[in-house]
């Protein structure tokens, strides 16, 4: 192998080797990302919505068994409009056909 292979091989592994201490100590790797500016910012923006109040921050709630029963009436309404307007539809064309003969 020529010795450029070889330097590369050996730059791969003492690259694996520093991402493998650097996750196992959970310390971030000197040359990595801003990731602690990125973090105070995220702080500072947590902050911001918390003192704003629990108001926008509404978690989704689970519906409750009148709006289950709400939704499905609602289906079964568009269900039957649906019923209806292909009924009349029919109509209109069979209409149609006899006016035509």
């Amino acid at each position: 192998m020529p010795w450029v292979a070889w330097v590369a091989i050996i730059a791969i592994i003492v690259f694996g080797l520093t991402q493998i201490v650097s996750m196992a100590t959970g310390r971030p790797l000197p040359w990595g990302s801003d990731s602690e500016e990125e973090l105070e910012a995220l702080r500072k923006r947590l902050k911001k919505l918390e003192k704003r109040g629990v108001a926008e921050l509404e978690e989704p709630k689970i519906p409750t068994k009148a709006e289950e029963n709400m939704s499905k009436e609602d289906r079964w309404r568009l269900d039957m409009l649906e019923a209806r307007l292909e009924e009349l539809e029919k109509q209109k064309r069979d209409k149609k056909d006899d006016g035509d003969n």
